[in-house]
Order: structure tokens, then sequence, then C-alpha cells
């Protein structure tokens, strides 16, 4: 849970964000940061842990951040940090309505969302891609518009939530347009960023929803890169799932395809 104390004195706070932001701008080490804990870098960036059995994790319902009623998991940096981008949004809109509504994602649970779309079970636009897209690599290129292979989701780092709606047309009016307006003006001084923007050349489409904890998801997209980009091998050894023979070599490109402020 995060400690009431801390919330009570903002200087602090901020004191200890601006150490964590330098330390990781200047390259310090991963033990100096606690990065990945007790965990191998490659398992921890793949996303092959379970955040709930992690201590450098923590529920959103114990730090009293809304969710869509499931519980999340953000990393406790993180997750201390959304909890004042909160507190201030409320404060600017009283009654404003915002949620959770997903976290960090395991592999597995990645797994799960790519199968479900590359045999069907999930309809994307209406449309059942193993129907419609017998090539693999044009199947996986669809499903990369807006979600992750196992393995390089952002998701899995503990840095990344999505909020309310899961569709760009809901941040144009009302409710999400109010967030979304707030969100750009406001998210970067609470360490925020738009990983996936519209104008991008590359990579997924852009999510108004999609949010990171710049501070700590800076240094795992640099790791990542260090430990999986070229290396086909160590691709691999994240292991296997339908398309992954075909779409694995896209990754990087998708990986590292976000918002410049995001870098």
């Amino acid at each position: 849970m995060i400690s009431s104390r801390n919330c009570n004195h903002p200087r602090l706070d901020a004191a200890v964000f601006l150490i964590l932001f330098l330390g990781i701008a200047a390259g310090g080490t991963a033990a100096e940061l606690n990065l990945y804990g007790d965990m191998p870098p490659e398992r921890y960036l793949s996303g092959r842990f379970d955040p709930a059995e992690e201590s450098l994790f923590v529920s959103l319902s114990s730090a009293g951040i809304p969710t869509d009623g499931r519980e999340h998991y953000l990393r406790r940096e993180a997750a201390a940090a959304l909890k004042k981008l909160y507190d201030a949004l409320v404060r600017d809109h009283p009654g404003v309505q915002f949620w959770v509504q997903s976290s960090t994602r395991s592999w597995y649970a990645q797994k799960v969302i790519w199968e479900n779309k590359w045999n069907g079970r999930t309809l994307v636009a209406g449309r059942d891609l193993s129907a419609v897209f017998k090539d693999p690599l044009k199947r996986a290129v669809k499903i990369l518009e807006y979600s992750s292979m196992p393995g390089t989701s952002r998701h899995h780092w503990g840095t990344d939530f999505d909020m309310n709606k899961l569709r760009n047309s809901y941040y144009g009016s009302g409710n999400g347009a109010l967030i979304y307006r707030w969100m750009r003006k406001n998210a970067r001084r609470f360490g925020f960023c738009q990983p996936y923007t519209a104008g991008r050349k590359d990579g997924y489409r852009e999510e108004r929803w999609h949010w990171s904890y710049v501070p700590l998801a800076r240094r795992y997209l640099r790791d990542w890169r260090r430990l999986f980009n070229g290396k086909k091998k160590n691709l691999r050894g994240m292991g296997s799932f339908d398309g992954s023979g075909d779409a694995l070599d896209l990754a990087p490109v998708y990986v590292e395809s976000v918002n410049k402020r995001c870098r």
C-alpha cells in the first residue's frame, strides 16, 4: 500500500521522484534502481511472472486508484505517481469518471489475448481473422494494429496502464474528451506519457487510452533493445505462441516505435 505519510509530504515525494528519474537518466545500474528484483532482466521484460506475487508491485485498489472492478497491479513507483495524477485530476474536475481498465499483464495473459485474435475466438472489427487472413504474416500485422505479441508488450513492465475505454472515439466527446485533454496537458508533470500517438510512421496505431510511466519504462525500453533487438535466439527463447514463427521478426519495430517523449 502507498504510505499516507508520504502523500502528506509532496516535497519529499518530489525529491524521491527526482532522484529516481535522474538515476535512470544517468544510466544507473539495475541493482541501484531495483528494476528487476531477484529476476533476470530477460524474464522480467518478457512478462514471465505474476505481479500479484512480486514485492515490486502493488494492487491499485490498495493504492486508492479506481479500477474496472478487477484487481490490477503496477510497479509501486508507477502506482504512487498515478495516485497523485488521479488526485490532481479529481481536484480539477470533481465528479470526473476515471478508472484503470488494464495494467500489468503476464506473458501468459498476453498469449491468451493474441491467440484468441489469431484463431478467431475474439473478433477484430467484427471479423474472424483466421478466416479473412490466411497469410500468417498479414494476420499478424492486422493483430498488431492494437495488440502486442507475448513478450513484447509494455504492459509486462508494470509501468503502463489503459484507462476507461479502449477506443479512440470515446476520447472525442464528453467524459472521455475531458480526461484526454487534461492528460495531454498534465500527465507529463507526474511522469506519464502516451506512447502510441497519432502521426508515427511505424508500430501500433494511436491509443489514447494507453499511458506509460516514463522514469521506469524508459530504462526498460533501453534494456529490451539491448537484450532482444536483432537477437532472434533471445526473442524465441521467450516462448512460442500461435503465429510466433512469422510474427517475432516484427517485434523490434513495434516495441521501439513510440512517441519520442516516452523514450
